[in-house]
């Protein structure tokens, strides 16, 4: 059997001295202010839930104003918390590059006597489970408003940098929550759902306050119920990891655990990447073939990295237009070569700015190990036959002047 690999293309900086970037890399502590309340309401049994997260900050910033992401943990919508797929070290993570982090919980599915599974033979409780968790999170969401207006801004958020990282179900409820911002748009299971559970934004909390500000979004494993609630978001910018094949939540279109067809039709980030790009909006899509379920799982050591450094890479495009350096700006450029993916044997396009120099090309796996190295000088072309493991690779080459 051919080994299939998929080569990303990484633009490599190279700057003079060696300073560290805020927003790039790890610069801070973390300051953890726990079991914050944002708000409280009914689950499915009627039964007066207090909603609760973990607030991290960079410890001994001075910044006035941070952004801040929100942090969605996954668990089918009948489980999973604040440590659901190590997503709390993954706040933590990102706190010490400078972000302020809310890692919430919200309402699950809760059952006594059976498996709350069960509840979802009847498709309106999963319409129910997904309104209550986006209610939760836009409660959240208005909890940080709020401190702003009335606490004097204790995190020091700045409220028009706001991202939102969701895993599994809450992929599903980030995107939902951003996307459909219409009743009209929805089908009668989420209008039952809705209406049901307190309306489009509910009220776990915080009235009076707005979800604006919302800068991008990252979707490890998401999945929305139709690609035309992306109709009018054009400023929320997109990152999504995909799982190829995903037997829980849809990589394409198709049902969850591929049997659960009477929840209707869902589509996964293959299918919303496309869509946010027909809006000219900025988005990147990176599919992992491997199979399994999220993609961030903290299991997967090598591609959970590779998470990491790619929301880093992308959240620090958004936030260096604001940033004042004396590092000149840098276009990407990328490699063209084929086919991608491949078996091994490929052809790489030498860029016609470094032909006649002497360059370093380098490949190299997720995880930062070497598979490839040499230098080239006057050709055109470059032909590499590699013996490597299935998985994603990266191809740079470097001149003194020049990076791809």
């Amino acid at each position: 059997m051919q080994k299939l690999f998929t080569l990303i293309f990484l633009s490599i900086f190279y700057f003079s001295g060696f300073a560290q970037l805020r927003y790039k890399d790890e610069l801070f502590a973390v300051t953890k202010h726990a079991d914050i309340q944002y708000g409280s309401n009914y689950d499915n049994k009627n039964q007066l839930t207090n909603l609760l997260m973990d607030v991290y900050e960079p410890q001994d910033d001075t910044a006035t104003f941070r952004p801040i992401i929100f942090f969605v943990h996954g668990g089918s919508f009948v489980g999973g918390d604040r440590t659901d797929q190590g997503i709390n070290k993954t706040a933590e993570f990102f706190t010490k590059k400078g972000y302020v982090t809310a890692n919430i919980e919200y309402r699950v599915e809760q059952s006594v006597l059976i498996s709350p599974f069960l509840n979802f033979a009847d498709p309106y409780n999963w319409y129910r489970a997904i309104a209550r968790a986006t209610q939760d999170l836009k409660a959240a969401i208005r909890y940080i408003k709020k401190d702003v207006a009335t606490n004097n801004n204790f995190y020091k958020v700045d409220t028009n940098s706001i991202f939102i990282y969701g895993s599994s179900a809450g992929a599903i409820t980030m995107l939902h929550t951003v996307f459909l911002d219409d009743t009209a748009e929805m089908n009668f299971w989420f209008k039952a759902g809705y209406n049901t559970t307190g309306g489009f934004d509910g009220n776990s909390g915080n009235p009076g306050y707005t979800t604006k500000g919302i800068k991008a979004v990252v979707s490890c494993s998401g999945a929305i119920s139709d690609v035309n609630f992306i109709n009018n978001n054009r400023n929320i910018q997109y990152l999504a990891f995909h799982n190829n094949p995903d037997l829980t939540v849809p990589f394409d279109a198709g049902c969850f655990i591929t049997v659960a067809c009477h929840f209707g039709q869902f589509y996964g980030d293959n299918r919303i990447f496309p869509k946010v790009r027909s809006l000219g909006t900025y988005a990147e899509f990176y599919p992992i073939n491997y199979v399994g379920h999220p993609v961030d799982r903290e299991s997967d050591t090598a591609t959970h990295r590779f998470v990491l450094q790619k929301t880093t890479d992308f959240l620090y495009r958004i936030m260096n237009q604001n940033i004042a350096t004396s590092i000149r700006n840098n276009s990407v450029k990328t490699i063209e070569l084929f086919p991608n993916p491949s078996n091994g044997n490929i052809t790489i396009a030498i860029p016609s700015e470094i032909r006649n120099k002497n360059s370093l090309v380098e490949v190299v796996n997720i995880e930062g190990q070497k598979v490839y190295s040499s230098t080239i000088q006057n050709k055109e072309t470059l032909q590499l036959q590699l013996d490597v493991p299935n998985g994603m690779y990266i191809v740079s080459i470097v001149s003194d002047d020049e990076n791809f």
